[in-house]
């Protein structure tokens, strides 16, 4: 019975040796298993964004390239712009980046500059592609898409007076001046003697009787998306919508009416007179 004990022991003993060996080398080979893995780069945080370039304000956005781990060491990374890209470096934006993520960080950084003179409302795009990071393998996120998009703060009218374009049937209608009346109570509101002119109706029938006649009075609303309501103040007047420019300061607007057996669209753009 002593002899089975002790046998007992002596293999317990051996198992616990075997285990504590194992256990140590496992350490040491997950450790540098994790020191020398490759990390894991792309672009964060998010795969889109918007940048608004403001007239004398330093429009720049800073698109982030993250790092799964850091190093004590710079690693360089490479980019390129895709070619479905909107935008067009040194027109509307210039680029800049040290193409290095620096030693013990795990973020590096391209900043791109919008200029103001080239964008637009409807915005412009650059698409950057991640296409390297010393020591990584790329992650899922390699695209990143920067908007620019042109914009005007608008605190109000400059301008209560306007030089008016008009075209109807493809034609260009007689152009005319008028004057912004504010709505007494109401903001962003004004009313207009005529939104087509006063020499319309005499131009579209031929007849120079109608001169000054059927002027459409109007009510030009102004939205807080800066879209546009006409609301035609006459019952022939049957109103329109259009949009109004923060940046070029223009009202741009379409009416139908009611005083023609023909339906017709009638294009206005109102520009300030300095």
């Amino acid at each position: 019975m002593k002899n089975k004990n002790f046998n007992f022991v002596k293999i317990a003993l051996a198992l616990f040796c075997f285990v504590c060996v194992f256990s140590c080398d496992s350490t040491d080979d997950d450790t540098s298993f994790l020191n020398d893995r490759d990390s894991v780069s792309y672009f964060v945080p998010n795969a889109s964004a918007s940048l608004f370039v403001e007239e004398g304000q330093n429009a720049v956005y800073d698109v982030k390239i993250g790092i799964s781990e850091p190093k004590p060491y710079d690693r360089s990374f490479t980019y390129s712009i895709d070619p479905s890209s909107t935008a067009v470096e040194g027109v509307d934006y210039t680029i800049s980046s040290s193409l290095t993520i620096p030693a013990n960080s795990i973020v590096g950084q391209i900043s791109i500059t919008g200029n103001f003179e080239n964008a637009v409302l409807e915005g412009k795009k650059v698409k950057l592609i991640l296409d390297s990071v010393e020591g990584s393998v790329l992650g899922s996120r390699t695209a990143f898409t920067l908007t620019l998009v042109k914009s005007c703060p608008f605190s109000g009218l400059e301008s209560l007076n306007y030089v008016a374009e008009v075209t109807a049937f493809d034609e260009t209608a007689p152009a005319y001046e008028i004057e912004l009346v504010p709505v007494a109570g109401q903001s962003n509101q004004w009313t207009i003697a005529t939104a087509w002119g006063p020499s319309f109706v005499a131009w579209a029938t031929g007849n120079p009787a109608y001169d000054g006649q059927y002027l459409y009075p109007a009510t030009i609303v102004l939205n807080s998306d800066f879209s546009v309501t006409i609301v035609g103040n006459a019952s022939y007047a049957t109103g329109g919508a259009g949009e109004y420019s923060p940046c070029n300061k223009t009202f741009s607007y379409t009416i139908q009416q009611a005083l023609f057996t023909t339906q017709f669209d009638t294009s206005v753009v109102l520009t300030p007179i300095d």
